[in-house]
């Protein structure tokens, strides 16, 4: 399964500083894909393409600026509980921050005999954990399971769909829940929210796009479209947990 890497002792602001670099390094590398026009003088005639060459690559598009984009603020009128915390988690970490959410509920209910509706509950899975938010059909398609390093823990191969949003049977069909369980979809219909990266989603479009010769817009603009119910990007983690807090959310690092 996911391991915990050394980012897990970074503070959030060198956390930080390393997404912000990551995601100046993709877009550097879409700034600096090769032109498709000819840099011939007018007079010169351009020299043919010997036979059997591979034609120059496709400049990369460039993704729509965060700026220019509508962002989901909504959620933080959510956060009304008498109780209110939000996970941090950066790396998958075999899915810990949801055991955090599934544990504090459960703690809220033990010692004050309180219901979900008094929690309110936010996973911000942000850096290596935003692949948490794609759904089955990402997973599978792009491989996530080999490029998280998430394994099954049976066969220990790699997984080929997003284990962490809800638990199938052997046929791939959901499972009836007869009690609460620490997955995506579990917590989610308890009034969990869940915050994602946007920075990160791009990172990761990048990846993929150079791994599978794609536009990186093309990606990025079909995972969004594929995220699992529920989920939120916001431009950067960071910023998500930030917000939790300024909506009254103590601070919870899980990873």
């Amino acid at each position: 399964m996911s391991s915990a890497s050394e980012n897990d002792t970074a503070t959030p602001r060198r956390q930080f500083i390393g997404e912000l670099a990551a995601g100046a390094a993709a877009l550097a590398a879409v700034a600096c894909a090769p032109a498709a026009t000819a840099t011939n003088a007018p007079s010169q005639a351009p020299t043919p393409a010997p036979a059997g060459a591979t034609p120059p690559a496709t400049p990369m598009q460039p993704l729509t600026p965060q700026s220019q984009m509508k962002w989901e603020t909504s959620w933080m009128d959510k956060i009304t509980g008498k109780h209110k915390v939000v996970f941090d988690s950066p790396e998958i970490g075999d899915g810990t921050a949801l055991w955090h959410a599934l544990s504090y509920l459960s703690s809220v209910k033990d010692v004050y005999g309180h219901t979900d509706s008094d929690a309110s509950v936010v996973v911000v899975l942000r850096h290596a954990a935003v692949p948490m938010l794609y759904n089955d059909a990402m997973w599978e398609k792009y491989d996530l399971g080999t490029e998280t390093k998430t394994l099954d823990e049976k066969t220990k191969l790699a997984v080929k769909r997003n284990t962490f949003y809800q638990r199938v049977d052997k046929e791939g069909k959901p499972m009836a829940e007869e009690r609460p369980s620490p997955t995506i979809k579990s917590l989610t219909n308890r009034g969990v929210i869940f915050v994602g990266c946007d920075l990160a989603t791009r990172n990761f479009s990048y990846r993929l796009a150079q791994k599978t010769k794609q536009q990186q817009k093309d990606v990025y603009e079909e995972i969004r479209r594929n995220l699992v119910p529920g989920a939120i990007l916001m431009t950067t983690g960071i910023f998500g947990m930030l917000m939790a807090q300024e909506a009254g959310c103590s601070f919870m690092k899980s990873t």
